[in-house]
């Protein structure tokens, strides 16, 4: 599972940001949101499964729990003041235990509501979308692989028709001297086509061939 900031639209405050936390999922093993202390509750937690903290004030210390039951991923709140809330539905009353809700790729969760006498992070709630099962899309495919070869044959004097793309927003090609902007997923588009779709929802970004979602802050990963 991979939680990621949600940016909103609906409202002039921005939720907390965080760069995109992953966790994995295991018959038995409870993962648990809450409030970020400087204390080790659970200096032994495997890092795959170990608790997922937010420095918010508006986040209770035991905010809320992810499990996984026959492959499917479930939340439950576990009396919070603030409220656990997916799709924009609160799953239960002030300090009150919900039951568990089934929550299926591309939700939004929320913990927490903004605190109107705050400014400052840490009185901001944190609105997460929630991607399961994605991991195939991190992984260098075929795809991949051509997509930046063609890129690179740009610098020949005549490529090959073969080699030519064309940006899926305008149709024109692709070709030496644009600007040019390439997604983790390796979609590429002219950057002054692709602009409008960046900026909406800066810093995530949401392709719009294949539907995956990135941060475009996140760390550049080298590889091995």
């Amino acid at each position: 599972i991979r939680m990621s900031t949600f940016i909103d639209h609906s409202t002039a405050t921005p939720a907390l940001y965080f760069e995109p936390i992953e966790r994995k999922g295991r018959e038995g093993v409870t993962i648990r949101l809450g409030r970020y202390t400087d204390k080790k509750e659970i200096p032994n937690a495997e890092v795959p499964y170990a608790p997922v903290v937010f420095k918010s004030k508006v986040v209770s210390r035991t905010h809320a729990e992810l499990w996984v039951d026959n492959g499917q991923w479930y939340v439950k709140d576990v009396k919070s003041s603030s409220g656990t809330f997916l799709n924009r539905i609160r799953l239960s009353p002030a300090c009150t235990t919900s039951q568990a809700f089934p929550i299926k790729d591309g939700d939004i969760l929320q913990l927490g509501m903004d605190f109107r006498g705050g400014s400052e992070e840490v009185y901001k709630c944190v609105k997460m979308r929630v991607e399961i099962n994605r991991s195939w899309q991190k992984r260098i495919n075929n795809f991949n692989v051509s997509a930046h070869s063609r890129l690179r044959s740009l610098t020949q004097e005549k490529p090959s028709a073969g080699q030519q793309q064309e940006c899926s927003i305008c149709l024109v090609a692709v070709a030496p001297c644009q600007s040019l902007f390439v997604a983790p997923c390796s979609h590429v588009w002219h950057y002054k086509c692709i602009r409008p779709i960046i900026v909406k929802s800066y810093p995530q970004f949401l392709c719009p061939n294949c539907r995956a979602v990135c941060d475009l802050e996140a760390d550049v990963d080298v590889p091995e």
